[in-house]
């Protein structure tokens, strides 16, 4: 082989790990020097690889930061989410109850209207008896006749008695026509505050829901961005580098479940027998229908506050899915955790409910809700931008304690 030769040999062996401008300063020098590679070449072939390397490393280190960013928003939206939600359930329910109460305030009244009526009434029949000139003594007087005397006063007694019992159900009934009021009241104030809870909650659930598409499309052009480059810097394809990147995801997302179902059993051990899920009725044949209904809707889009038929938020999907087994639930997943049975992940069975808050601790936290449909696994509505989907119940946030309708 001659020098020559040698010299292609080697620079093709640099030129499988050296981008396109190192190439270039490799033929210079091998037009300068035919010989071989000098030292100099080899450690700027080596340079270069080296700023490629942590050229990829840094690309890989910003896709990974802009996953996080993601995740954050997604977060942030599905607890504005769910605070829009809680507050919308909660002025139905104050609604309702306001209407109870001025009902009930509007009867109270009206009893003691009938009530101030009979006692008008009795009042008016004992005048009248003393005013035609009838009185117990003068019926013994003139008649001579104990026999009258003694009917005449059990008629008065009786009209004593009885008007004692009208001023006592008049009382009665005033009383509860103010307490029906001041509760009629309070329930317009509860009623107005939910309102406004509402009101507010729906603006912040509505500014996370335009940062959290701003954020998606911002990493979405960022992430194409970089794959392209990082398929250029490592000679690959983008597809390639695509399959890549979703397979370095599915890893982490993997390993995030292997990880949140580590600690939802250690804190289940932690918690002791006092602290565990007393056991459930067993499920029902309703439990199959949610399930089946949920399973339905795979595909259809999460929209925030929705609650169907062609797209839903988590509590929305799961709301409906138990209203079609013909169980109510409220369309908030924050009441579906307090409002039901509770169970322990490891007696979960089709149609529970699992739930996922910024704090595993505090249930006013539950951000996020999905129905089981088999061991580990649920049906859930998950995020802006994304459709109805089974998934694994193990990931970051995931409560010790799922529910079980009824």
């Amino acid at each position: 082989m001659t020098d020559r030769t040698t010299r292609r040999t080697l620079l093709l062996a640099v030129a499988a790990t050296a981008p396109v401008a190192a190439l270039g300063a490799l033929v210079g020098s091998a037009a300068a020097d035919p010989g071989y590679p000098s030292q100099g070449d080899v450690d700027a072939a080596q340079a270069a690889a080296g700023a490629t390397a942590a050229q990829v490393a840094a690309l890989q280190a910003r896709l990974a930061a802009g996953q996080e960013a993601l995740d954050a928003a997604r977060t942030r939206l599905s607890v504005a989410a769910e605070d829009y939600d809680e507050a919308r359930a909660l002025l139905q329910q104050r609604t309702a109850e306001a209407v109870t109460a001025r009902a009930a305030a509007q009867e109270a009244a009206a009893a003691y209207g009938r009530a101030r009526t009979d006692l008008g009434r009795v009042a008016s029949e004992q005048y009248r008896g003393v005013s035609d000139g009838w009185s117990p003594l003068a019926t013994v007087v003139t008649s001579g006749d104990i026999e009258d005397y003694v009917n005449g006063r059990a008629t008065l007694d009786h009209l004593a008695g009885g008007r004692a019992d009208v001023q006592q159900e008049a009382a009665s009934a005033q009383a509860l026509a103010r307490s029906t009021a001041a509760q009629a009241a309070a329930a317009r104030t509860a009623q107005e505050d939910a309102t406004t809870r509402a009101d507010t909650a729906r603006t912040a659930a509505q500014q996370a829901a335009d940062a959290a598409d701003a954020v998606v499309a911002d990493t979405q052009r960022q992430t194409d961005a970089l794959t392209a480059r990082l398929a250029d810097l490592q000679q690959t394809s983008v597809q390639l580098e695509q399959q890549r990147l979703a397979g370095l995801e599915a890893e982490r997302q993997a390993a995030a479940a292997a990880a949140a179902q580590a600690a939802a059993q250690a804190a289940a051990r932690s918690a002791g027998p006092a602290a565990t899920a007393p056991r459930a009725a067993a499920p029902t044949a309703g439990a199959g229908a949610a399930v089946d209904w949920a399973l339905a809707q795979l595909g259809k889009p999460y929209v925030w506050a929705a609650d169907g038929p062609d797209s839903f938020d988590c509590s929305g999907l799961t709301m409906r899915a138990w209203g079609a087994a013909g169980v109510a639930l409220p369309h908030s997943s924050r009441m579906q955790y307090s409002g039901q049975a509770p169970v322990a992940l490891g007696d979960l069975a089709p149609g529970d409910l699992v739930f996922f808050a910024t704090d595993t601790s505090n249930p006013s936290t539950i951000h996020h809700v999905g129905m089981v449909v088999a061991p580990g696994t649920m049906v859930e509505a998950p995020h802006t931008g994304a459709n109805v989907r089974t998934s694994s119940i193990y990931r970051s946030g995931l409560m010790a304690l799922g529910t079980r309708p009824a």
